[in-house]
Formats: structure tokens, C-alpha cells, sequence
């Protein structure tokens, strides 16, 4: 376990000291429905723009990024316990698995918090452990960790997904489980012994690998994000194929909180405006009016071959299109989810939807970059319980020519902020033996999630993983 990036004002405090320090940064209310207010969400009355704008003018920020211990800098008053690190031995004897991604805090007693965590493993080989593999070759699935956070300590670790392919994504469920994505349609015709592309349950109790059990009512599709409306149990999902477009999902299940049992899956169509392409020549603000067309075959035998045979259907019946769809988080009745390869630049947008009855609802454009410096291909996001979105890049970090991957925050004023930057070197060719050896850039950003109470981010660099706790002075700004 270690401490990273405590600023030089703070070395002589005893790390107890320093968490205590944190926990007392943090505000005894949420105002995350600040955010909601600045956009126009539902339940924004309880709080006016001009009243947010007056909290927004009241809050000094975090102030400039203070270098760390060289793997990222972030702004000084902030405490950073790491852990999880690729290849390290987990409780059950298993290596820690690479590739950290789209992950969940659950509350597991004692004041311990257990991080549910994917594990984006790829191409055929050998599944993460010799037990309850859904595939034998396939090196995804989704581990557990048991931390402490009054000490700091990593308590407990172990695989509870195995044998699943590229889990990139997912959501926690109201009813106590994580819901992990397969980005991918791959088969026996890739070297697999079965059909991937579905999304799998996992209860966040499990300290074992549970029987794995795809969901293919949910769709054979490239998934990212589920979030899942807790009103009414509709699970709420992101695409990301990329060519020759994404769709924005929704899972309506037969019994709320029983996907198993099975349900309707529809895809997001613009009303009027047949086959609307929100790629480009989008404004921040108009709100579109949406409906939903059905999905007649959510687990097409030709998946593997056309990993969009989904999403076609959806176009066909006049869906819309979006570009390289990722995270997404449920917040005051909308879901906002990015579209990471989206815009005029190709830098990415922050959508919001928010339902309206059972059939319709309104689509937003919260933000579009204009510029890589500003926000660089959008991946992973979360609200934060003070209001702010938070954004994990992943930009020309990862590109041959080399560059930075940032934490952003978008602010209820609209603007994005930076919170913290990776500075840690990568080897390009450790990922991707394609890349010519030597090649040096910088890993993306991925599984921003909070704890319960709110007093703590969790966050990884994802190649080749590494987790990260974070607590500190909050309420000077969004996160």
C-alpha cells in the first residue's frame, strides 16, 4: 500500500492524521442537484441558477496542479492511497489481472468499502483463474477489493468474474449488483469456445467467482455503460463499435431488478428526424424530443461477423446515430453518458436524457470540445455528490506521437476544469505489440467512482492497472 503525491506541507502529518484531515474537508450535505439546476434537469427547482451561479462564484477551486511522486499530479491538500497493481498477488493466490476499468464502491460493513472492478482482458489465451470460467480463453472478467479507509489498507482481493471478454464498462443496480459489459462480439471464429458480447451480473457481496450467466436479452452488442433508473428498474446502455455508428440503449425488464427473466430491448430514435445523426452540427442546449424503436432480435447468430447487426436494426427503423458512446452515470431522473469520439473536432460531448413517461423523453447536449487541450476524447464519468460530472480522458495520451490524459470535472457553469493529469510514462509496446518498442505515452484514465459517503474518489490508470483512493478538500470546488 502507498501514499502518493501528499504535498510537501503535509509530509510531517501521520497518515491517520492526514485521512482525518480529509473526512473533515467534506460537506455534511450533497449538492449534487446544483449541476442538475444549471442544465434545466428535473427536481432543479429546489435551487435557481442564479443561486447556483452565486455557489459556483463562492467556491475557490483547487488551485494549479502540484507535481507528485512523478505518477500524476493533482492539486496540493489532497491525500492518495494506491493499490490493486497489475500483477501483484491477489487473497485467492491469482495474479491481480491487467487492464483496470469501469468500476463501482459498495458499502461492506465495518466501515470497509469493497471496489468492484473490471478487468479489460483481451484475445484468446487463458482465463484469469481455473475456476466458473464462462469461456476458458477469455482473459476478462471482474474482481473484488476490501479496503480500509481508515488506515489505508487493501484488506482483501479476488476474482468474481472469470472468462469473459474485453469488460470494459458496466453499472451498480439498486438491488445490490454490478452489471459488467462485454466491448466486443468476438466467437469461435476469433479462437473463443463461446459467443461474447453480452453483459453479466455480478452481486457486489461475491468474494468468489460467481456462475457465469450471460444476459442475452440484454443485447449481443459492443457494451459499455448500464445505469439503471431506480424508478423504474429500465436499464439504461452505451455502444461503442465506433464504425459505422453507436446506439444509445434501454433494457425494459419483465420483472424490475430480475433481468434474468428477460425484458425489451429498444433503441433511441429522434422524433421526426429519421435516422438523426448526433455526431456532428449539434448545438449545446436545443433539447430533442426521442422515442424508442424496438430491437426484434437482440442476440443475432451473425454478431461475430457484423458486430453491428444490433445497431442496425435500431438504424433501420430509424434510430440515431451516435460516435463511440462510453460512460455513463444516472443522476436526478436523466442519464448523461459521453460520446467520446464525437463533434466538429472529434473530441467528444456529454449528453443528457431524461425520460418522460414510458415512451418518450428529451435528449440535451450538455458539451462539446472544441479543443484536445480542453477535453480530450471523453471515457469514463460520474457525478459527483457536490455536483460536478466527472470525466476520465482518454486522448492522445495513448497515440504514437505521445501526449496527456487528464481527470476533468464539468461544472454546473458549463465549463470543464482539470483535476488531476497523468504523469506517469508508458511503454506503448507493453499493450500493443504493434506499436514500435520505445514509444512512450500515457495511460488513460478509467472506473472514477465515489464511495458512499462521498469522501472518497476512486480512480486507476488502466494499462497495465493501477488503482487509486483520493480524499481531501472537496468543497472548494466540484468533485
Amino acid at each position: 500500500m502507498a501514499r502518493v503525491n501528499l504535498p510537501a506541507q503535509e509530509q510531517h502529518v501521520t497518515r491517520r492524521e492526514a485521512l482525518r484531515r480529509g473526512a473533515a474537508f467534506v460537506a455534511g450535505a450533497s449538492v449534487g442537484a446544483q449541476v442538475l439546476a444549471a442544465t434545466g434537469a428535473p427536481g432543479a427547482q429546489a435551487e435557481t441558477m442564479r443561486e447556483v451561479a452565486r455557489r459556483a462564484a463562492d467556491k475557490p477551486g483547487y488551485g494549479p496542479l502540484t507535481p507528485g511522486t512523478g505518477e500524476f499530479a493533482l492539486p496540493a491538500g489532497f491525500t492518495v492511497f494506491s493499490f490493486g497493481v497489475a500483477g501483484t498477488p491477489m487473497s485467492d493466490g491469482l495474479p491481480t489481472p491487467n487492464f483496470h476499468d469501469g468500476s463501482t464502491v459498495a458499502d461492506a460493513g465495518n466501515g470497509r468499502l469493497a471496489l468492484i472492478r473490471n478487468q479489460e482482458g483481451y484475445d484468446p489465451g487463458k482465463a484469469l483463474g481455473p475456476s466458473r470460467a464462462y469461456d476458458r480463453v477469455a482473459q476478462g472478467g471482474v474482481t473484488t477489493s476490501l479496503w480500509d479507509p481508515v488506515t489505508g489498507q487493501l484488506l482483501g482481493s479476488s476474482l468474481i468474474l472469470n472468462g469473459t471478454d474485453n469488460n470494459c464498462n458496466g453499472g451498480q443496480t439498486p438491488w445490490g449488483s454490478w452489471l459488467s459489459g462485454e466491448e466486443s462480439t468476438v466467437g469461435k471464429a476469433e479462437g473463443f469456445e463461446k459467443p461474447h458480447g453480452y453483459v453479466f451480473e455480478v452481486p457486489l457481496t461475491a468474494t468468489t467467482p460467481i456462475e457465469p450467466k450471460p444476459l442475452k436479452a440484454m443485447g449481443r452488442f459492443c457494451h459499455e455503460a448500464c445505469v439503471v433508473d431506480p424508478r423504474t428498474g429500465v436499464v439504461y446502455m452505451t455502444e461503442d463499435n465506433g464504425d459505422p455508428g453507436d446506439g444509445f440503449y434501454r433494457f425494459i425488464p419483465k420483472v424490475s431488478g430480475k433481468l434474468a427473466q428477460g425484458g425489451r430491448l429498444e433503441m433511441l430514435a429522434v422524433r421526426g428526424r429519421s435516422k438523426y445523426d448526433t455526431a456532428t452540427g449539434q448545438k449545446v442546449g436545443p433539447t430533442l424530443q426521442c422515442e424508442w424503436v424496438p430491437i426484434k432480435d437482440p442476440d443475432p447468430t451473425d454478431a461475430e461477423r457484423h458486430p453491428d447487426a444490433v445497431y442496425q436494426q435500431g438504424r433501420a427503423l430509424g434510430a440515431a446515430r451516435f460516435v463511440g458512446l462510453e460512460g455513463a452515470t444516472f443522476s436526478g431522473g436523466s442519464v448523461y453518458f459521453v460520446a467520446s469520439e464525437a463533434g466538429e473536432k472529434e473530441k467528444g460531448q456529454i449528453w443528457r436524457y431524461t425520460p418522460s413517461g414510458t415512451k418518450k423523453g428529451k435528449l440535451t447536449l450538455l458539451y462539446e470540445s472544441r479543443s484536445g487541450k480542453v477535453l480530450d476524447q471523453p471515457d469514463g464519468l460520474t457525478m459527483s455528490p457536490r455536483g460536478g460530472v466527472v470525466v476520465c480522458e482518454d486522448g492522445d495520451g495513448e497515440d504514437v506521437n505521445g501526449g496527456t490524459n487528464s481527470l476533468r470535472v464539468l461544472t454546473p457553469k458549463g465549463t470543464l476544469e482539470t483535476f488531476a493529469r497523468n504523469d506517469t510514462p508508458l511503454d506503448l509496446h507493453q499493450w500493443d505489440d504493434e506499436i514500435k518498442p520505445g514509444s512512450i505515452g500515457r495511460s488513460e484514465w478509467s472506473g472514477a467512482c465515489y464511495s458512499p459517503d462521498g469522501k472518497w474518489l476512486f480512480v486507476h490508470l488502466q494499462y497495465p492497472g493501477k488503482t487509486f483512493a483520493i480524499t481531501g478538500p472537496w468543497e472548494k470546488g466540484w468533485l
